[in-house]
């Protein structure tokens, strides 16, 4: 029973230090770099961005005259901008900075573009892998929102909905009280329309910080794509006509004072398609290397191109397209102009980076980027066999030498050869655990 004891309490204790000491490492000497920034210049026609560095750069430092040496703006040819210059070359993103330093208007492509013009193409939507159905928590209850609330301001209803396996069941949000004529009215609706439950997917921007409500949509059990409105408390569905081959996987829902985009999709093969307000049209975008489940996407709109932008931990990508035009077909797919790939100052190695691969054999972790879920997950050194695995023979070769030293056995009994085992597989986790149970002892 003691040995069993001892056993446990190992195990507890190695994968507590697992996950404590490389947090404290971290903590101290590898703080998180957050992602780079990058955009499309439409004044120099390439890719520009800014991004925070870990260590010195002498040309950063001397374009930040004194401020914030560790931030970098820099183009695709490496060329480094002061921040400043950095704005210049991004009209359409510092609008109101330029503005205000009398660069406004602006002419490009042969167009003259001042504030208010910039402002209303100005839109960003994002789609981040965590957003995804089965990376988050799930919602089963959600508002569906009055598109005429006799007001101008949205209103919150006083019901909430979530979908089971026969329909639409709506409750009433103060007393919990089932809505059952609401839930008949809705479901049966649906049902009329061609919709199979169970449903595969809900979208829907669920907020009243936006201009109108554009309804939600729904993937149901065969794949296909519906979209529902509530108007003056009743219905309104049409069955979105796909193109071929289109299976949706997520809609992302995003309210517009333009009224051209109602948002996008994300389909069964990892393409992304736009859903035009007036139609319901999806007309699709040719990103290169696109992962959903561990990348983020963020697709930005200006007055003459749309860029998207996806990341994943280490690597950001820039797919610039001219904006689709408003009369394209139902299915057509935009080709990009220019790409660039960049790997971030996040993933490159410094000697911190190193050390901690060196000290730690594994990790343990309970969260990661690309999901808003509690992950328990084991990773391994990225040196493992050239730095962790000598540094664990080390300490397991020391222990056994002290414990010879001490005892006379070393390695000659089995607790001593189990001993330097642990510390073989686990490293410093293993060593600190036999040094509080000897000093318990």
């Amino acid at each position: 029973m003691r040995a069993f004891a001892s056993i446990c309490l190992s195990v507890l204790s190695v994968l507590v230090l697992s996950w404590a000491l490389p947090m404290l490492y971290d903590t101290a000497l590898l703080s998180p770099l957050a992602k780079t920034h990058i955009f499309y210049s439409p004044v120099l026609e390439q890719c520009i961005y800014t991004e925070q560095i870990r260590g010195y750069d002498q040309q950063a430092a001397a374009k930040s005259e004194g401020h914030h040496a560790d931030i970098v703006y820099k183009d695709e040819a490496g060329q480094y901008y002061d921040r400043l210059a950095f704005e210049a070359a991004l009209p359409f993103i510092y609008y109101r900075n330029m503005e205000m330093r009398g660069l406004l208007p602006v002419t490009l492509r042969g167009k003259t573009l001042d504030r208010a013009a910039i402002e209303q193409a100005r839109r960003v939507l994002e789609l981040p892998a965590r957003h995804l159905d089965g990376h988050h928590p799930p919602q089963p209850c959600l508002p569906l929102l009055e598109s005429d609330p006799g007001q101008v301001a949205l209103l919150y209803p006083a019901d909430r909905f979530r979908l089971t396996e026969q329909g639409m069941l709506f409750t009433h949000a103060d007393t919990n009280e089932e809505e059952t004529a609401l839930s008949h009215l809705f479901s049966t609706a649906l049902a009329a329309q061609g919709f199979a439950f169970p449903a595969r997917h809900v979208g829907g921007n669920f907020s009243t910080f936006k201009p109108y409500e554009g309804g939600i949509f729904m993937v149901d059990a065969q794949g296909s794509l519906f979209h529902l409105l509530r108007r003056n408390g009743e219905p309104v569905i049409n069955k979105i006509v796909l193109p071929q081959g289109l299976v949706p996987r997520h809609v992302l829902v995003s309210e517009s004072k333009e009224r051209l985009w109602l948002g996008l999709v994300l389909d069964s093969q990892n393409r992304l398609w736009l859903i035009r307000q007036r139609d319901m049209a999806l007309i699709g975008l040719d990103v290169p290397d696109y992962l959903p489940d561990a990348m983020d996407c963020k697709l930005i709109f200006d007055p003459l191109y749309l860029t998207v932008v996806t990341s994943d931990k280490a690597l950001v990508q820039t797919t610039v397209f001219d904006l689709p035009a408003a009369e394209r077909k139902s299915g057509d797919i935009c080709r990009p102009f220019h790409t660039f790939r960049h790997e971030m100052s996040r993933a490159r190695e410094s000697w911190q980076s190193r050390l901690a691969d060196t000290l730690f054999p594994f990790r343990l972790g309970f969260v990661q980027e690309e999901t808003a879920l509690l992950y328990p997950h084991l990773s391994l050194s990225r040196h493992w066999l050239l730095n962790a695995l000598p540094f664990c023979l080390l300490l397991a070769g020391l222990w056994s030498l002290l414990q010879y030293r001490q005892s006379g056995n070393g390695l000659a009994s089995w607790q001593g050869r189990a001993e330097a085992a642990l510390i073989l597989l686990t490293g410093l986790y293993g060593l600190v655990t036999l040094l509080l149970l000897k000093q318990k002892e």
